[in-house]
């Protein structure tokens, strides 16, 4: 199956210059995608127009939002590339390794790949609502790649992948990483960034955020997010654990 360029969303978190997100759309155009968001980007300027050579269309039809959670809220899975990742409980790939789960994923539904602020990247928090996190291989002693160049690495590989191409993707058939298990989830980003913030206020409501361990409460979400990305949700299950949660929530406001 050839998966269609459309299911995939580039998305520039908090971009500094213009002239990256310029130089995004060309190469965004140059590898067959159009799927641009900016989560508060910069104005186009004359540099932003200049590096979009032959693609104003692609920077011109980019979509804006003003948070993350707007930006991946129609995604399935959310892909964030990171050159530092931190010490979070997410799957980490290289990005050959990462390829092949990019593209099934791509199978499945919306894919939103991340990518963060040429200077610092993108948050620990943002990472960890991410589904995957991803890291381009680069020499130690420069290890960070312009952003735009980096959007154009992924953007070239992705097309020869989803174009069969490339023949060091492995077909569908080819057995996935068991790390990426969350690829049968049926739940939107939206839907689970909604009821990873209602864990979080049950677990408030139940008086977690008193204990003497602060750390605890996010730890729990953060697990409860990995419980949940492999136990295969779908609607009706959501809508069933955010019954409970209300419950909770009702019970402690009447004590």
């Amino acid at each position: 199956m050839r998966v269609p360029a459309s299911r995939f969303a580039f998305v520039l978190v908090e971009t500094l210059y213009p002239g990256n997100v310029g130089a995004t759309a060309r190469a965004l155009k140059n590898n067959g995608f159009r799927g641009l968001n900016l989560v508060n980007g910069p104005k186009f300027d004359a540099e932003a127009r200049k590096m979009a050579w032959k693609s104003l269309d692609v920077l011109r039809a980019a979509k804006r939002h003003k948070t993350l959670d707007a930006a991946v809220r129609s995604a399935k899975f959310v892909f964030g590339f990171s050159s530092r990742p931190r010490r979070l409980d997410r799957p980490l790939l290289e990005f050959d390794d990462a390829l092949p789960q990019i593209l099934e994923a791509g199978r499945k539904g919306k894919v939103a790949l991340l990518f963060g602020r040429e200077d610092r990247g993108l948050t620990r928090d943002e990472l960890e609502g991410c589904h995957c996190l991803v890291r381009i291989d680069a020499e130690k002693q420069r290890a960070v790649y312009n952003l735009s160049q980096a959007v154009l690495l992924v953007a070239y590989r992705l097309r020869r992948a989803r174009l069969g191409l490339d023949s060091a993707v492995p077909e569908a058939s080819t057995p996935r990483s068991p790390l990426l298990s969350i690829l049968d989830s049926k739940l939107t980003s939206g839907a689970r960034a909604h009821l990873r913030s209602k864990i979080r206020s049950a677990l408030v409501a139940l008086g977690y955020e008193e204990l003497a361990d602060p750390g605890l409460l996010e730890r729990i979400v953060a697990r409860s997010d990995r419980l949940l990305d492999r136990s295969g949700m779908d609607e009706s299950d959501l809508a069933m654990l955010l019954g409970v949660i209300r419950r909770i929530e009702g019970c402690r406001e009447r004590r």
